[in-house]
């Protein structure tokens, strides 16, 4: 037993008096892929966001936006533009760089995107553009108390298929000459109907990423009617009037593709879960070969100008 307690002891102070000597392991690279965005409307110019996934196993290398890579636009199976570098750099996308592909997109025309770049590789994805819009009837105020204001969007739409719609309120000031000085997004609640299904299981406002919007998404039943009937509420939150000034209530309400609706309904499940003990929410994604989202909206917008904001 003393010697066995002898030999112990020996080799725990040869392990304690031991050197280390620091290893370094050399991890393959990550391969990264390319990330693709462009939520783009009917009859405007088609825009692509283009940026790289990160190496995780080297976060603090350099990350440079990807100015020179091509991107090829067919509209029903016809190139319809090819794009080789990046425009001006923008301030507020700093790994971010952004092509304008100059296509205004057409209703109910299908388009395919194609992505090349030097050492990755080539990334597409197809979308078709939502070919109907809602077609707004009517954005009438029905009672107003010290905290909130009602109102009422009547629409139609073609009730034979599925439809995706994302609201957005905004708030106008006119000057004198009838300017327009401010256009600011306005946070609401949107009341619950039998007609409409919501993402948002809170009924509350929320503001997506990417694009910079506010409001709600929602689908339709089918089975209720071309004629649909929403009720708003928008707070009476207190504002600067200028008694000269004239300011109305301007509605958007985008007819979305099925793609930006579940891009955008992952997103916010996303930032909602605060869980940590659960897998966070995958990001839907439509970009083959990369990483991203490839979607289009239509939209239908009224201004009710006879609302006074503040009044």
């Amino acid at each position: 037993m003393t010697r066995f307690s002898t030999l112990l002891g020996t080799l725990v102070i040869l392990f304690a008096g031991a050197c280390i000597t620091p290893v370094e392991v050399d991890f393959a690279e990550a391969e990264q892929e390319l990330v693709v965005y462009a939520h783009f409307g009917v009859d405007e110019s088609m825009k692509v966001y283009l940026t790289h996934t990160r190496d995780p196993l080297k976060p603090n290398q350099s990350f440079k936006p990807i100015e020179d890579a091509t991107i090829k636009v067919y509209q029903d199976g016809e190139l319809v533009s090819q794009v080789n570098r990046s425009g001006e750099p923008d301030k507020d996308l700093e790994h971010v760089a952004l092509y304008n592909t100059g296509i205004h997109a057409i209703g109910g025309s299908r388009y395919q995107i194609e992505v090349m770049a030097e050492g990755y590789k080539n990334a597409r994805s197809v979308e078709v553009a939502p070919h109907h819009k809602a077609t707004i009837r009517g954005f009438e105020s029905l009672e107003s108390n010290d905290e909130n204001d009602l109102y009422r969007l009547l629409f139609s739409d073609d009730d034979s298929e599925d439809n995706y719609y994302q609201l957005i309120v905004k708030a106008l000031e006119y000057d004198i000459l009838d300017s327009l000085i401010s256009e600011e997004i306005v946070n609401y609640e949107l009341i619950r109907s039998v007609a409409f299904t919501h993402f948002d299981n809170n009924t509350r406002a929320w503001t997506a990423i990417y694009p910079e919007y506010a409001g709600f998404l929602f689908t339709g039943v089918q089975g209720e009617g071309d004629l649909k009937e929403l009720f708003i509420e928008i707070p009476s939150e207190e504002r600067t009037v200028n008694e000269t000034h004239d300011y109305a209530y301007k509605v958007e309400l985008h007819s979305v593709s099925n793609a930006y609706f579940l891009y955008h309904e992952s997103l916010q499940a996303q930032l909602s879960d605060n869980n940590v003990l659960t897998e966070p929410t995958r990001i839907y994604n439509n970009i083959e070969g990369g990483f991203g989202n490839f979607s289009a909206y239509n939209a239908a917008v009224t201004e009710v100008s006879s609302l006074r904001v503040g009044e």
